[in-house]
């Protein structure tokens, strides 16, 4: 009580003697005792201050400064702001450069069939190596049997084709799962645009 009719009392005289200055700061310390200055009070650099005006109204109230853990979660919250806005610019120029390639859903249906074409050549290409590959692995591991079947020994250069042989196969497998993968990806590309364009469309309308 004290303390606070202190303050009541120095308050007035303060603005009076500081008539000349701007602002006058006031905060509480660590003990709960209010400090009043025409300067920016050291004692309270992390606590709460206001700002009064030489009339005796406040001008504003200055925060205390934000704990490590209040940082950080500013930090994330306008990094998270700065993605967002940067996701937005890019479907923006994705939307521009969408309406100006097709000037209708026709016209992505006729890049999709392009785009499969393309593909599907490639696919049978590794359907046509695989079964190659197979063929040969087949020759080659049956000559073997025949000469097991005899309790005859494999030879060296024949377990070489069988070894080559599955290599090949192996390899011709894998291309031909990820020419497939393609596929499916140019189709999923192609859905996605036409799903775009038509939102795209149905809001300009």
């Amino acid at each position: 009580m004290m303390s606070s009719l202190k303050t009541t009392l120095f308050l007035p005289l303060l603005l009076v003697h500081c008539g000349v200055h701007a602002q006058i700061y006031m905060c509480k310390d660590a003990d709960g005792r209010t400090i009043t200055s025409d300067r920016p009070i050291p004692e309270c650099a992390d606590r709460a201050v206001r700002e009064l005006d030489k009339s005796g109204r406040t001008r504003r109230d200055i925060p205390p400064p934000m704990s490590a853990e209040e940082k950080r979660r500013l930090q994330q919250e306008q990094e998270k702001r700065k993605a967002e806005e940067a996701a937005a610019d890019e479907q923006r120029r994705s939307d521009r450069l969408l309406r100006a390639r097709y000037k209708s859903e026709a016209d992505i249906e006729e890049a999709r069939k392009r785009a499969l074409e393309q593909v599907g050549d490639r696919i049978k290409r590794d359907k046509a190596a695989l079964a190659a590959a197979e063929k040969q692995q087949q020759q080659a591991q049956a000559e073997a049997d025949a000469l097991k079947k005899k309790n005859a020994t494999v030879p060296a250069v024949l377990q070489h084709r069988i070894d080559d042989a599955s290599q090949t196969v192996d390899a011709s497998r894998k291309a031909l799962e990820g020419h497939e993968a393609d596929e499916a990806e140019v189709n999923a590309k192609h859905d996605a645009l036409l799903k775009r364009y038509r939102e795209l469309t149905t809001a300009a309308k």
